[in-house]
């Protein structure tokens, strides 16, 4: 039995695409997604207040939204505030109150600034930790 070029062709084609196809991309080249969970918040060691922040970050339709709690001390959740994102790329813009923020997601985390330009970093927790 002959095989002719015209059988193999669908073969050797099959056998450089699928793989491609197939492959994943390194963890160095995946990307987040900008929504989801991020906090920093720590009870103190010798007062045993709350201190942090968390950002929840939503998409909804075409439009970004935020519920920022920020503890500045105290034993409770702090009350929520929801903020409308802007987002371009991973960096997103919001303000609470008087306070502006600008920061960068990444998988590991956002990284924040405020307007008196401290950082802070909130690290990216699963989204069953607040729903």
């Amino acid at each position: 039995m002959k095989l002719s070029v015209r059988a193999l062709l669908p073969v050797l084609i099959c056998l450089i695409i699928a793989p491609a196809a197939l492959a994943k991309k390194p963890a160095a080249q995946r990307t987040a997604g900008v929504a989801g969970v991020y906090d920093n918040f720590t009870v103190g060691k010798g007062s045993g207040d709350l201190e942090g922040m968390r950002v929840v970050l939503v998409s909804a339709g075409n439009e970004y939204h935020a519920i920022v709690q920020i503890a500045q001390g105290g034993a409770e959740d702090p009350k929520p505030e929801w903020v409308p994102v802007q987002v371009k790329g991973s960096s997103v813009n919001f303000a609470v109150g008087d306070e502006k923020y600008t920061g960068t997601v990444s998988a590991a985390g956002l990284r924040l600034k405020n307007s008196t330009g401290a950082t802070h970093l909130l690290k990216r927790k699963p989204c069953s930790s607040y729903f």
